[in-house]
């Protein structure tokens, strides 16, 4: 499978993605196990805006002590006054009489603008204001009231009911002490205050540390369960989707794709969900302050999301290119580090360094467009919260200056218009890397997605042991995305306990005969038969329980020799597996390593010669001791003496079984009860060697050009 189809997408396809994020919903699905541990750091994260919010709103007393004269009690008294009466009254001087600063339309008293207000008894005007501030529903109260001073006329009103906000106001302002006017009252109040500020502010990252680390717990859970089956999906995966398929690419998604969606779920669940919930508590706040101005500071939010929406798509396509171009750069370096002695015999390094430039080029081009992208989104967020905030602060201003907004009012609701800005600043980042984890994703999907090998028989049957023989009848298979068939129109019968060797030239289809028995691949057409059964109707347990394969390259795994020998064996019988390693001729080099059967090999078994790693293999084959022995001879990098042992091992372990040894040397093939050639990918001729090399001309040039280890017979 080519790794760019990925990128190939049909018109549906993207009109599900822009209205419907499959990929993000199914992210989010992988959390679900852990519900109980991100509700837990949700839940946190709530308390942390709530208690952050408040904190911000705490700095509005803080302004009022600092920068007004009035105290914050008489301040809290002459709001509530104001809205009681429909009055807007202007903060106190020295004098013991009130100024009306502003009438309402619908106020119930009957004052003018610039009328002054003092208490009839010539009590204190703090005294007056609490006395209208907190009349009860119905209550009278008694002012004088008149232009000027000295003009001032009884006059009985009614205070009106208070709001919500208002009486909101009323009972926050009953905690304040009765002394707080005063200078010491305010210094006393603001040390108060701001022990408060602190030990919310203290409370409140306690309450957001718990919840970024419970979040990051359930998120790395999740992502060890995708690990885990997409690892469990590619082990699982038919030999078909690996024809093609280059193997960084695969890795690249266990390790950055997987890393992306780490990123983009960390983001999700934790800026996703904590900054939305401190901008709607600030946001509320502003709107408590003046709902007009924070409407209007938000106007920009339309032009926002369009950005957001614009760049996202261009991020994810972005990263999605970023990705192949990982996947290709870790097969080059792969190849490049496997194939090092070649590369420096060949003196090849400036050739290979060249080629990983050219790959880092493409990765670089693909970094540098998801840089700028990302480079782009904050800048414009942060202008256009500069502009929006400009223009507000000018209202303000203006509000400040016609005396219609008090100082303390006018900084308090800039600083909370400010940090509003933050957590949007904060989530223009959210989209980008959401959007980059969904291309991550969306790659990871594609291999959980693909079908595994299956039982495709709904009535599967266990095999046994074979009893009759092994039928290829007319099988042709054409490997994906190849042009030609390798194999056409096969037929071959194999008995029980027959010896078939398979030579022909390279690219005959050889390989590809012998992995239709342990169904690697299925046939196209045709079908192989399993002492009459159709090897589709059985199970691929019990079929490939009844296989031990040598294959050409002896693939050796990190671990010991005990663990490479007991391959795929839950409980390693120490004792069996040296004595498989006995008769393959292995447990005399195994004894000499230090640490003999619990040496560790080292990856791909770099301490073991050709031979050894051989041996080993066979060892492994005899270790399992199934009934049928698939052996594609591999001696072209040993010794004489390993081959010597390799074939002495071989033919002691057929005997009795069924075996197909795809063979290189002539020394194998006269041992074979027949010899098989094939030759574009049928079978041409099979026989005894002497009949064979009289009658057939090519198996005749196969033992004289390739089969070099003996002469041909007289």
């Amino acid at each position: 499978m080519d790794p760019k189809l990925v990128a190939v997408e049909s018109k549906e396809q993207r009109k599900d993605r822009a209205l419907r994020p499959r990929e993000l919903r199914r992210i989010i699905a992988l959390t679900w196990s852990y519900r109980k541990t991100l509700a837990v750091g949700l839940l946190v994260t709530v308390l942390f805006a709530s208690l952050h919010t408040l904190s911000l709103v705490g700095v509005y007393p803080v302004f009022q002590i600092l920068l007004e004269r009035e105290g914050l009690s008489s301040y809290v008294n002459r709001t509530l006054a104001s809205e009681r009466l429909g009055v807007e009254f202007a903060p106190p001087d020295d004098s013991a009489i009130l100024r009306v600063q502003k009438i309402d339309q619908d106020s119930p008293v009957e004052l003018q603008t610039f009328d002054v207000v003092a208490d009839p008894e010539n009590r204190t005007v703090a005294v007056l204001l609490h006395d209208l501030a907190h009349a009860e529903d119905g209550a009278t109260v008694e002012i004088l009231a008149g232009p000027t001073r000295e003009t001032v006329e009884p006059l009985t009103v009614v205070p009106g009911a208070l709001d919500r906000k208002m009486r909101l106001l009323q009972w926050g302002g009953s905690f304040i002490p009765a002394d707080s006017d005063t200078d010491s009252g305010k210094l006393r109040l603001l040390v108060g205050i701001l022990v408060g500020l602190v030990v919310m502010v203290l409370i409140s990252n306690v309450f957001r540390y718990v919840g970024e680390v419970m979040i990051a717990r359930a998120i790395l859970r999740t992502l060890m369960g995708l690990r885990a089956r997409l690892y469990e999906r590619t082990l699982h995966l038919p030999m078909s989707f690996f024809a093609g398929q280059p193997t960084a690419d695969l890795v690249t998604r266990f390790v950055q794709d997987i890393q992306e969606i780490q990123r983009g779920l960390l983001t999700l669940f934790g800026k996703f969900i904590r900054e939305p919930l401190r901008a709607a508590f600030i946001l509320s706040a502003a709107l408590f302050f003046d709902w007009r101005i924070t409407l209007a500071m938000v106007a920009v939010a339309p032009i926002a999301l369009a950005i957001f929406l614009l760049v996202g798509r261009s991020v994810k396509k972005a990263n999605r290119k970023l990705l192949e171009a990982y996947g290709m750069m870790i097969g080059a370096l792969t190849t490049s580090l496997q194939s090092l002695r070649v590369v420096k015999a060949y003196t090849a390094e400036d050739h290979e360094r060249d080629r990983l430039r050219a790959v880092d080029w493409r990765m670089f081009r693909q970094q540098l467009k998801l840089a700028k992208l990302q480079a782009f989104v904050s800048p414009m967020m942060e202008s256009l919260g500069v502009m929006a905030g400009s223009l507000v602060t000018v209202w303000l201003a203006s509000r400040v200056l016609s005396r219609e907004l008090d100082l303390a009012h006018f900084t308090t609701l800039g600083f909370i218009l400010a940090n509003l800005l933050d957590p949007l600043r904060k989530l223009t980042d959210v989209y980008v890397r959401v959007q980059r984890s969904t291309a991550g994703a969306e790659r990871i999907f594609q291999v959980l997605d693909q079908p595994v090998e299956s039982d495709l028989s709904s009535s599967a049957t266990e095999l046994q042991p074979l009893q009759r023989s092994i039928e290829f009848s007319d099988v042709t298979f054409t490997y994906p995305g190849a042009d030609e068939p390798a194999l056409r129109n096969v037929n071959l019968s194999i008995a029980q306990g027959e010896t078939v060797a398979i030579v022909g030239p390279n690219g005959c289809g050889k390989t590809t005969l012998v992995s239709m028995l342990p169904r690697f691949f299925s046939p196209d057409s045709g079908v192989v038969t399993y002492d009459g059964l159709d090897l589709r109707e059985a199970t691929l347990r019990s079929l490939r329980m009844q296989i031990s394969l040598v294959s050409q390259e002896a693939i050796i795994f990190a671990g010991t020799p005990v663990e490479n020998i007991a391959f795929g064996v839950p409980e390693v019988d120490r004792e069996r597996a040296e004595e498989a390693a006995v008769r393959a001729f292995a447990d005399e080099f195994i004894r000499a390593i230090p640490g003999g059967y619990e040496a560790a090999l080292g990856e791909r078994g770099s301490t073991l010669s050709g031979g050894q790693r051989q041996r080993l293999v066979i060892a492994r084959a005899i270790y399992r001791n199934a009934p049928i022995l698939i052996f594609d001879e591999a001696t072209s990098q040993i010794d004489s003496e390993s081959e010597r042992k390799i074939q002495a091992a071989v033919s002691d372990f057929s005997q009795g079984r069924t075996t197909l040894v795809i063979a290189h040397r002539l020394s194998t093939i006269q041992h074979a009860d027949r010899i098989i050639v094939m030759d574009g990918g049928r079978v041409i001729d099979g026989g005894p060697h002497r009949e064979l090399f009289e009658r057939c001309s090519l198996y005749r040039t196969l033992c004289q050009t390739q089969f070099v280890d003996e002469p041909a017979p007289e």
